[in-house]
């Protein structure tokens, strides 16, 4: 029986969850997945995929009998020597209650241990290995492998791959292009790289019914978060921290045990359990933010400033994640008060409302907008700051938040959208025949004055037939055009006319007009020029009609 977990969410886990749902990593993730047996003295675990997956929704399922009797190898137990170590036994005690108390681990139990070949996650892996001997909860080893280090990257997963052969432990792995999706969506190296791994863990985890996956981040790993969240220009939530654990996707936690030891305290372990593991070249280069705290900021912090930085930074991220879950909760029950026209493609806030709000709680209800609507990073203060500034602006105000992504005031509403593909349109036609228009059709014809039919659809006018002239030309509208609407006696701007018909800011960059060299006749699908409309004197009708989306 599954058991029930503590479910825990904050906005700096939504972050990252937001980055790894938003991938699309079938095109860009191949996974291996190498189940290894276990010695000839214990039952055999058997974990295999089938090789029709890709074909067959049905054979995406895993196949996996239940061990509950894992032996830890004879090579990997626990000397006699370093049970008598008292670092050891202390660090063993605080992961093993971190299994009892935060992941309440029985025999059912099944851990994803993520790992990359450096000692932080050869670390995890021994410790979870050798509390998988004795609570008998079944332990999975996953390595993704980036291909950002050429052939090193390649004898990282060999490496891993040996590694689990060793603990008896069953081995999957994945390939990402990294550069390429990277390139594709706009991103650095480092978040496509998150991306596509988290992915890869959530397909994973799936595929093995999983309860948990662990990473093997450290105090050192949720500081340097703190201050690259800092730098940026981050909330409150992105001073949090790294938590403990957080939802990764439905019955599934990702957890991280070794979250409160300092990378110190690992390199230790792993020296005194005389564990290999390999070195990461690119952690030694200064092109990385990360790298850049981790090797030139804390070090001058910790020998001028003070040598327990790592420890002091931590204790204030936990106090700042109480106060992140009491103004989340805050947040999370307002936000439905504010939200409107809420779509797969945009959101709106009502300003009416919205301004009521401090403007602290203003920032928040954004970023939690922003993550909960478009599954995306949310924008730093700087970002946050020039949306606000959009209340007090004109109708039609705007703002670039991301490369994909803006905000535009529209009367009492700010409008956060996705950009569409701007769809140019620039055809001749003439004032008879069927011409395709992008997913559309526009058909001319003349009719009888018996069939002129005027209705509500805004697809289907009628002219005069004998004043529009013989060719004509579709285009998108632009700013500076002016027609004379139907009903009305002078011209206006179409840009006003679109204001004043409420017709939203993402509706009008494909708002098509259809005209003569000089006057605007039809404002497709809002309104016809009084120009030529039909009359007591019109003889010949000509009806124009838009079919499809």
């Amino acid at each position: 029986m599954r058991k029930n977990k503590k479910k825990i969410l904050s906005d700096e886990d939504l972050l990252l969850l937001a980055s790894e749902s938003s991938a699309k990593p079938s095109n860009n993730i191949e996974i291996n997945n190498e189940p290894k047996s276990s010695n000839a003295d214990k039952k055999t675990s058997k974990n295999e995929l089938t090789s029709n997956q890709k074909n067959s929704e049905k054979n995406k399922k895993i196949l996996v009998n239940k061990t509950s009797d894992y032996i830890l190898p004879q090579a990997k137990t626990i000397t006699t020597e370093q049970k008598k170590n008292t670092f050891l036994r202390d660090f063993l005690h605080k992961v093993e209650n971190f299994l009892l108390n935060e992941m309440i681990i029985d025999n059912s139990t099944k851990i994803i241990v993520a790992v990359s070949g450096g000692v932080d996650s050869i670390t995890l892996l021994d410790a979870l290995a050798i509390f998988a001997d004795k609570y008998k909860f079944q332990l999975f080893v996953v390595h993704f492998n980036h291909n950002l280090r050429a052939e090193n990257s390649n004898l990282d997963a060999e490496f891993v791959k040996k590694l689990a052969k060793e603990y008896a432990l069953p081995f999957h792995t994945a390939n990402g292009k990294v550069k390429k999706f990277a390139e594709k969506n706009n991103l650095s190296i480092e978040t496509a790289a998150r991306i596509l791994r988290y992915n890869f863990f959530e397909r994973i985890s799936r595929l093995l019914n999983a309860d948990f996956v662990a990473t093997a981040h450290t105090a050192n790993d949720s500081v340097e978060t703190f201050f690259i969240n800092l730098l940026r220009g981050s909330g409150l939530t992105g001073l949090c921290g790294i938590p403990l654990r957080r939802q990764f996707i439905k019955d599934v936690l990702l957890v991280r045990p070794l979250i409160d030891f300092k990378k110190s305290e690992l390199i230790q372990y792993a020296k005194l359990r005389n564990l290999r593991w390999r070195e990461d070249e690119t952690n030694s280069l200064l092109n990385f933010t990360r790298n850049k705290i981790r090797l030139d900021l804390l070090p001058k912090l910790e020998n001028d400033f003070n040598p327990a930085i790592i420890d002091v930074i931590n204790r204030t991220t936990k106090l700042l994640q109480g106060a992140d879950r009491i103004i989340h909760q805050y947040v999370k029950r307002n936000l439905p008060i504010i939200v409107e026209n809420v779509s797969n493609e945009s959101f709106a806030f009502n300003l009416n409302i919205f301004q009521t709000y401090d403007k602290f709680i203003q920032g928040e209800l954004i970023q939690t907008a922003f993550l909960k609507y478009f599954r995306q990073p949310p924008p730093s203060l700087y970002k946050i700051d020039r949306i606000l500034q959009l209340m007090n602006s004109d109708t039609g105000s705007m703002f670039e938040i991301t490369k994909s992504i803006s905000v535009v005031k529209d009367r009492n509403l700010l409008v956060f959208y996705r950009r569409k593909l701007f769809q140019e349109t620039n055809l001749i036609i003439s004032k008879i025949g069927s011409y395709e228009i992008h997913n559309k059709k526009i058909v001319l014809s003349e009719v009888s004055k018996k069939d002129v039919k005027f209705s509500n659809n805004p697809n289907i006018e009628y002219f005069d037939f004998e004043l529009v002239p013989s060719v004509l030309y579709i285009r998108n509208w632009k700013n500076g055009d002016t027609f004379q609407p139907l009903g009305m006696e002078n011209e206006v701007k179409v840009s006003d006319f679109l204001t004043n018909q409420k017709i939203s800011f993402l509706e009008r960059p494909n708002v098509l007009v259809l005209c003569s060299k000089n006057d605007i006749i039809w404002l497709i699908g809002c309104r016809i020029s009084e120009k030529f409309k039909i009359t007591e004197k019109t003889n010949k009708f000509l009806k124009i009609e838009i079919i499809g989306e």
